[in-house]
């Protein structure tokens, strides 16, 4: 680290220099590495962010769902502006995706300048990864006295992108939840007051109200930051955390009726975990990060307590979320983010042949993952706009409240009320909490019953997850399959799971396959279709 001139406060003594410092004082690159390797990280580094924007920047703008659960956070924006509660009993009308309320408060207050739309959310995402990138770059900067190795660093994690199903810039809490994590390590591995001890316990605890899986970077910097040589700022780090923590924890569970508690920090627990999951984190991390995880391994001995406790927490966090059931990939960019920081430090190694191995295998990391990226599978073409346009017209035409379980963001965007999310409601079903459970299967069967939906819109045959099996009894499934004919790519998600609108159910009674087929699609219903048979 730099050297620091000694403040007003006597008792606040600066870093020791580190491994690197010294390194750099006795001869500054000769003993890290080549020079022509070092520019080459940098420039692949440089190469793989604008990559990322040019991706980001072409699709920010697609006014439906990129990812299949950007519907659900859309729909949580319009709670927060509403004044609604964000965490209520689960319903047929809304179910949280069970995080805590961090990026959703922060969209919704971009939403007040821009509007709630994709458009704002994505934009938090998009600017919440190179806040991240720059935060990486500039740690790792500070660490090795090297641009390169900065910008070698957040350019390998900016390079994850194109095997994380292009994760970074979609309207979901991770790409806030790593610039948070990144800022916090950042803040405890640089604090030199009061201000800076503070900084670092708001950040940690800012980070654990995004995605709750950072609790485990909490424990883990507070107790290397207790145990150091600073020991009275870490007191105070820990006290800041606990505080903004301890309070916001204990308003959301008293305004929810204790419903938070159970979405946040219950739920997940009450998953299965899936044995196949031990091994895909694995099999993910050296798949992606093969190459530049061998590289860490060079810096292991000489990163600082802090950086390396926080780099473990990260991993853990991936870790721990990935193996219970309804993990996904995303949940592994934490341990990306540590092993591009690690990397990005062995970069500036004391020793020659150290630096240069690194250097040699961050570049070929970053080259392999530059490869991954197919520019068609991953920005909406002018097919999907179009389908997405005509859906949310029929869905306008339709009237009432057309039900989209796998996408409530199309009802939004139609001007109507959404349903629950059918990923989200199938969290609750899969836990154990019988009072979560009947709240939602009594209101899905009240709503079914009463046939309060104009039409049920499915991405399958079969019903969404989570309604009752009479379905059959008050709404008819058109034989005609929605979107019959079109490319089976177009207006699937491009991140995350795929699926598209495929079927709609019409009241028994009183709706019409014909009509509803005729709006959605602007086509006519097929004969069979207007026989009325399911």
């Amino acid at each position: 680290m730099h050297s620091v001139t000694t403040t007003s406060r006597p008792e606040i003594q600066p870093h020791p220099p580190s491994a690197v410092t010294q390194a750099r004082v006795s001869g500054p690159w000769a003993r890290g590495g080549p020079r022509a390797v070092r520019l080459a990280t940098g420039l692949a580094g440089m190469i793989a962010i604008l990559a990322y924007l040019f991706v980001a920047l072409r699709r920010v703008d697609y006014p439906f769902a990129l990812e299949w659960l950007e519907g659900n956070s859309l729909a949580e924006v319009h709670r927060v502006l509403a004044g609604q509660n964000l965490y209520p009993a689960p319903t047929a009308g809304y179910v949280p995706d069970g995080y805590p309320p961090l990026y959703f408060a922060v969209s919704a207050a971009a939403a007040r300048v821009l509007g709630p739309s994709y458009l704002t959310l994505r934009l938090v995402s998009l600017i919440s990864s190179l806040a991240c990138f720059a935060l990486l770059g500039r740690l790792v900067q500070r660490e090795t006295a090297s641009i390169a190795a900065g910008t070698a660093a957040a350019g390998l994690l900016a390079a994850t992108y194109y095997v994380t199903d292009t994760w970074f810039d979609v309207a979901r809490v991770d790409s806030l939840f790593l610039a948070l994590s990144i800022g916090a390590l950042y803040a405890a591995r640089h604090m030199r007051g009061t201000g800076g001890a503070v900084t670092a316990g708001v950040l940690l605890a800012a980070a654990a109200l995004t995605k709750q899986t950072g609790l485990a970077e909490c424990a883990a910097v507070t107790v290397v930051l207790l145990i150091g040589p600073h020991r009275r700022l870490g007191w105070v780090a820990a006290l800041a955390e606990v505080a903004v923590l301890g309070v916001s924890t204990l308003v959301l569970a008293l305004t929810s009726g204790g419903w938070y508690l159970f979405y946040v920090y219950l739920l997940m627990s009450e998953h299965p975990l899936t044995g196949s999951s031990f091994g895909w984190f694995w099999t993910a991390l050296a798949t992606a990060l093969g190459l530049a995880a061998a590289a860490a391994v060079l810096a292991a001995r000489r990163v600082p307590p802090v950086l390396l406790a926080g780099c473990a927490a990260l991993a853990v966090e991936g870790y721990a979320a990935l193996v219970h059931s309804g993990g996904s990939i995303n949940d592994v960019l934490p341990a990306y983010l540590a092993v591009a920081l690690l990397a990005g430090l062995a970069l500036g190694s004391g020793q020659a042949w150290r630096g240069a191995a690194a250097g040699v295998l961050v570049l070929a990391q970053t080259a392999l993952l530059l490869s991954a990226l197919h520019l068609a599978q991953v920005i909406p073409s002018a097919a999907d706009r179009s389908v997405g346009k005509r859906l949310v017209a029929g869905i306008r035409e339709l009237g009432g409240t057309v039900a989209v379980p796998a996408d409530p963001g199309l009802s939004l965007l139609a001007g109507q009320s959404p349903v629950a999310h059918q990923d989200a409601a199938y969290d609750v079903l899969r836990a154990t909490n019988r009072t979560a459970i009947a709240s939602f299967e009594r209101s899905v069967s009240a709503a079914i019953t009463a046939q309060r939906f104009s039409a049920i819109i499915t991405d399958s045959a079969g019903p969404p997850l989570g309604y009752p099996a009479v379905l059959g009894r008050y709404y008819k499934r058109c034989p005609q399959p929605l979107l019959a004919g079109v490319q089976p790519a177009v207006f699937e998600p491009v991140a995350g799971t795929a699926g598209r609108p495929a079927f709609v159910w019409v009241p028994r009674g009183s709706g019409s396959c014909p009509a509803a087929v005729r709006a959605l699609t602007g086509t006519a219903a097929s004969t069979s279709a207007k026989t009325g048979r399911s």
